[in-house]
């Protein structure tokens, strides 16, 4: 899924300064008339950049977990949910969702938490360069598996990034942390 500049300016609203803002709002509007795929990627690391620059890292990361919880749209959730409607337990729904490539294929369950690994970058307008980005873009990735799993468990989860590819890893991997409910 390509960046959505839209998607990122509303979330930056009340997170940042305004003379930040206006810049990220710039490069925002700069965005949708660039041409090639390095030039988007490279526009994209600036704004990460500018906003690693303004904010504290709770900010950057709920800033871009809102662009992921949106990102993931309801055919992916419809989807989603129609898979775990005929699953028997948690990891039979993951076994479900990694059938159908839904979190990058690569889902597995130990105890309260599920671990989660993409073998390549599924963000389109950053995966085409080699140079290494803020980890900060990643945490959308962050708010996409949040959606995804609190949508399904219909409880809070939590989401730790601990690898990243854009970083030089060799991998994007991921903990979801479950939250346990009462009686559960």
């Amino acid at each position: 899924m390509p960046f959505r500049p839209q998607v990122f300016q509303e979330a930056i609203e009340g997170c940042v300064d305004e003379a930040t803002k206006e810049g990220l709002a710039q490069a925002c509007d700069v965005y949708p008339t660039l041409t090639t795929p390095l030039q988007k990627a490279r526009c994209v690391k600036g704004m990460m950049d500018a906003l690693d620059q303004a904010v504290d890292i709770p900010t950057r990361q709920t800033i871009m977990e809102t662009c992921g919880r949106r990102c993931i749209g309801t055919s992916i959730l419809d989807k989603a949910r129609q898979l775990a409607k005929t699953a028997r337990d948690l990891d039979d729904m993951l076994a479900q969702l990694n059938q159908a490539h839904l979190g990058g294929g690569h889902l597995r369950r130990e105890g309260t938490m599920i671990h989660a690994l993409y073998d390549h970058c599924y963000c389109g307008s950053v995966n085409k360069t080699k140079e290494p980005f803020s980890a900060t873009y990643c945490y959308c990735s962050c708010g996409w598996y949040r959606q995804l799993f609190e949508t399904l468990l219909e409880r809070p989860v939590e989401v730790e990034l601990l690898s990243s590819i854009i970083q030089g890893d060799e991998n994007c991997r991921f903990l979801i942390h479950i939250q346990v409910t009462q009686g559960a």
